[in-house]
């Protein structure tokens, strides 16, 4: 029995989230068909977390415990053979299996894409239309969402309630380039809907709609009825996962 770790990025547009749910297009799915084609096992994927429908990954990470001898750059070759186009293994490596995608985590950085210059049909499934925008006003925003915080009032009202709803961002940034803004958001984990609902306050703040203490309001109430504006999910990117150096290849 070996451990592996794998990075993988794919395409969200497609697949109604990461976790597998019957027979509905999800990435879990389409990598658990291609283990099976070239491991000839059933295998269970442990990922460093969910993402929801639409949503993008750039480094998304899971493990796999496969009772095979494949070495690994073998293994990644072959479940990129088998896997459809918007779905690629980046990195494949053999751990500690003491290592783990999601407890192994020490944090994980998101960006969200927004196009503020011109409508476009072309990129609408990887960033949504959102102009004029005062950008001044939502980097004063984002510093009341820096720290740890009770995050209830910013997350999905159907989250396990015995889950803890306290998270630490550690930085949150904008971008700001021609004709899109980029804001990256690094914290020790998220919950669920969590980023798109800052975003949909931080937008509407950005309207100026609301005024920056909304955020305040809204951490105050953790009543996720005050933040229902969901920015779509097809903006958002699991951009990275950092662990300690501890999952190197054992000799």
């Amino acid at each position: 029995m070996a451990r592996y770790k794998m990075i993988c990025s794919y395409d969200g547009y497609n697949y109604m989230g990461f976790q597998i749910q019957n027979a509905l297009p999800t990435i879990e799915l389409e990598l658990q068909k291609a283990f099976y084609k070239v491991c000839k096992e059933e295998v269970k994927i442990y990922p460093s977390g969910r993402t929801d429908r639409y949503v993008h990954a750039i480094g998304q990470v899971f493990h796999v415990d496969i009772t095979s001898n494949i070495p690994s750059s073998g293994l990644q070759r072959g479940l990129n053979s088998f896997l459809p186009a918007d779905i690629y293994i980046r990195d494949c490596a053999i751990v500690d299996d003491t290592f783990h995608a999601r407890f192994s985590a020490i944090s994980k950085e998101y960006r969200y894409y927004i196009n503020t210059k011109e409508y476009n049909p072309i990129t609408l499934r990887y960033m949504p239309y959102i102009p004029n925008l005062d950008i001044v006003i939502m980097k004063e925003a984002v510093k009341h969402l820096i720290g740890t915080h009770d995050f209830k009032g910013f997350a999905s009202a159907s989250i396990d309630p015995r889950k803890s709803t306290v998270k630490t961002i550690f930085d949150i940034q904008i971008l700001s380039f021609e004709d899109h803004l980029e804001f990256r958001f690094i914290g020790d984990g998220f919950l669920k809907y969590q980023i798109r609902r800052m975003m949909g306050i931080l937008v509407e703040i950005g309207k100026h709609h609301f005024l920056v203490d909304k955020i305040d309001e809204i951490l105050e109430s953790k009543n996720p009825c005050d933040s229902k504006y969901i920015l779509d999910g097809c903006g958002l990117y699991l951009y990275q996962v950092n662990y300690e150096n501890k999952e190197k290849e054992p000799k």
